[in-house]
């Protein structure tokens, strides 16, 4: 189940938010409160204090929601009323919308500065910098992929556990276990190297992050484990889009990815066609590289993997809405205030296609040991590394 996507927290009841409305994250119910509010120019009245949802707890449901508290909250959090797509009933609707606006833009006078603009738009650009910086260090490790012949033989642990790797030659112990092609007597050539330092330079990739030096061995495997295939499937897949111009998955060295044909038989050309799916997703967003590099990093900080503690979950979630909000503030800058919000949400929703792809192809992976490959005497591992993560 693909959760956290958004922000966790509707910001005017704390209960779980179903996504950004009008520039906040929020649940529906509080959306349609606010929306209703506005366009019928309600106004309503407290009896204890304003301060009926103060506190950091979730609001009970379960007693009738002080609607002038909310109503406030949801202004306080930064509603937008100019984003409500629908005419406004009455002229008290319009009043009310002004007035909202009105007290908006003069608590925000101060960050109306060109220095805190300033300030603001470089935090963006240094958080997309650096990690363009990063992708920038981990791709020569999957464009080189291992020598032909050649294996890592590691463990997972070992890998996390290791100083950071950014190219083969790097990689301590390697092991020389040629595959000779039967029909022709020469080496074989195969993808099986690349696909190794993908998800390598996946997990390689993570370690970059502060985080991941605050969590305990147990929640980098568990968190590890989980995004590496979705890491890779996206580096593989912006790989083909951005410097192959293809619109087929292929290795660096040219091959098609996917089973060998003759072996997996039609199976495997099913799953081959399956695998697609996250290209034709990039293709069909035309997603770019600062883009690329923000969703990844979203993809990789999910703190709703299953088996993580709470405290660790928090220190992730914190990591990931930064990269969120960096998003949604991209979007908008680049693609306005009408069309910024619809492209973050086709941006997000690229993640249920990973998550997808990530189920197919751990079934398929045991499948095919169980089935096709369990009768052979030996068959070509891509590496200990990529069971693990197949098999967690």
């Amino acid at each position: 189940m693909n959760r956290g996507v958004c922000p966790s927290m509707c910001k005017v009841c704390r209960h779980p938010a179903t996504g950004y409305h009008y520039d906040v994250p929020s649940c529906n119910g509080c959306k349609t409160f606010f929306r209703r509010s506005i366009l019928d120019g309600r106004k309503y009245s407290c009896l204890k204090m304003k301060k009926c949802l103060s506190g950091d707890d979730p609001v009970d449901l379960a007693r009738r929601m002080c609607r002038s508290c909310r109503f406030e909250k949801c202004v306080d959090a930064g509603m937008n009323p100019s984003a409500i797509q629908a005419d406004v009933k009455s002229s008290d609707g319009e009043i009310l919308k002004k007035e909202i606006m009105m007290k908006q833009r003069s608590s925000y006078e101060g960050l109306g500065s060109p220095q805190v603009l300033s300030s603001f738009e470089d935090k963006v650009n240094e958080i997309i910098d650096r990690l363009t910086a990063m992708e920038m260090k981990i791709e020569p490790l999957y464009k080189e992929g291992l020598p032909t012949g050649y294996k890592d033989s590691r463990i997972l642990e070992d890998v996390i556990n290791s100083p950071m790797i950014l190219r083969y030659e790097q990689i301590p112990n390697l092991e020389y276990c040629p595959v000779i092609d039967e029909f022709t007597g020469k080496l074989k050539v195969s993808g099986a190297g690349y696909i190794h330092c993908c998800y390598l330079a996946s997990i390689e990739y993570s370690k970059m992050f502060d985080f991941v030096h605050k969590i305990d061995l147990a929640s980098k495997l568990i968190l590890v484990k989980h995004t590496t295939i979705m890491c890779a499937d996206m580096m593989t897949s912006f790989f083909c889009y951005n410097e192959l111009k293809s619109d087929k998955l292929i290795h660096p060295n040219g091959l098609r990815c996917g089973p060998p044909r003759p072996r997996y038989g039609d199976v495997g050309a099913k799953h081959q066609i399956s695998m697609q799916k996250t290209l034709v997703t990039v293709l069909r967003n035309e997603l770019n590289r600062v883009e690329y590099v923000l969703l990844k990093a979203i993809v990789l900080c999910n703190p709703a993997v299953s088996g993580l503690p709470e405290s660790v979950q928090e220190v992730i979630g914190k990591e990931r809405e930064q990269y969120v909000r960096t998003l949604l503030t991209y979007c908008l800058l680049n693609y306005g205030s009408i069309n910024g919000p619809s492209r973050f949400s086709a941006l997000l929703a690229i993640m249920s296609v990973l998550e997808s792809q990530q189920k197919n192809a751990k079934d398929f992976h045991l499948l095919a040991k169980a089935t096709i490959l369990k009768d052979l005497e030996r068959y070509t591992r891509i590496s200990k590394l990529y069971e693990q993560i197949m098999e967690s």
